[in-house]
């Protein structure tokens, strides 16, 4: 890798913690730039726009994610275990990854397109996010399908149980890290298990 390359996988982890920690909308360059111990004409000379920083930031964030919820599926019993084993990593979500804080890309849409604070996102960002939430959501359907056919996804359709998971880790992020339940992981999982029956 070379120094620019390492330079910019710096900046991102660091605009990557900020995120978590404040929202995308929260990532600057100024205060990225101090973060990381540049001038602000250093940062701009790595990524030109705030735009072009919340862009790469989404896609380091994407990357991780991939990395840490997605991609240990490959470990995991085809049907509903691989289900049960995404929705618990996806809850764990950034924390199983170091960061402090909760998934930015999930409070970003959590925002209505037309409220204020969603516009302090560009469209471009929003887009992206959209389309890496389409994406996730046919990978769990896919999930879905195979524990089907596999005759373990009993009383619900493959459609409405990926709708009910996605719900469920919505709705955590509302008592989890808004209202700081202590009990939201704990009902999380066991709301998962009824859903997959795996009680």
């Amino acid at each position: 890798m070379r120094k620019g390359q390492l330079t910019e996988a710096r900046i991102l982890d660091v605009a990557a913690a900020m995120a978590c920690e404040g929202g995308l909308a929260n990532v600057h360059l100024q205060p990225l730039a101090a973060r990381v111990g540049m001038t602000k004409s250093g940062l701009y000379a790595h990524f030109g726009s705030k735009e072009s920083l919340q862009l790469a930031t989404v896609t380091a964030l994407a990357q991780r994610f991939v990395l840490t919820v997605v991609a240990p599926n490959k470990q995991d019993s085809p049907g509903c275990a691989r289900l049960m084993g995404i929705a618990v990593r996806w809850l764990e979500w950034p924390m199983n990854t170091g960061l402090k804080g909760s998934c930015p890309l999930l409070a970003a849409a959590l925002v209505p397109t037309e409220s204020e604070q969603a516009n302090t996102l560009p469209r471009n960002v929003r887009l992206r996010l959209r389309q890496l939430f389409e994406e996730f959501r046919s990978v769990l359907l896919t999930m879905a399908n195979s524990a089907e056919r596999l005759g373990e996804l009993q009383g619900i359709e493959p459609t409405v149980c990926v709708q009910t998971l996605i719900a469920l880790r919505f709705g955590h992020q509302l008592t989890g890290s808004f209202l700081g339940d202590p009990s939201a992981q704990v009902l999380t999982h066991a709301a998962y298990r009824q859903v997959l029956g795996m009680r």
